[in-house]
């Protein structure tokens, strides 16, 4: 039994992805909204986007996403409450809080 853990230790060891501390960032560049599970989330953009096609805001139901860019407040709104991307180019250094306000929705906000 004990050369089974100390073999399922060893491979585990092995097999996990190796980080260094430059390529580790502490926040995620998106997060996902829902209610009633998490109806709010936030996150600071670290880095451009990669392809800046993949960039904004997609949900459905009652949402709102605020980008906090220096003293400025920007707010990104679905036109309809069907899941339709809202199209948005974030910038590094913006404080993202995206809020689900009706039961049942959803809303994804990020970039590549």
């Amino acid at each position: 039994m004990r050369k089974t853990l100390v073999a399922v230790a060893t491979a585990a060891a092995l097999l996990a992805p190796a980080s260094s501390p430059a390529a580790v960032t502490d926040d995620p560049e998106s997060c996902l909204a829902a209610n009633p599970a998490q109806p709010q989330c936030t996150f600071t953009i670290t880095t451009g986007s990669t392809s800046g096609v993949v960039t904004g805001a997609v949900g459905a139901g009652d949402w709102i996403v605020v980008v906090k860019r220096g003293r400025q407040k920007l707010t990104i709104e679905p036109a309809s409450t069907e899941p339709e991307p809202v199209q948005f180019e974030y910038q590094v250094g913006d404080k993202v809080k995206a809020t689900v306000k009706s039961a049942g929705g959803w809303v994804l906000a990020g970039h590549d």
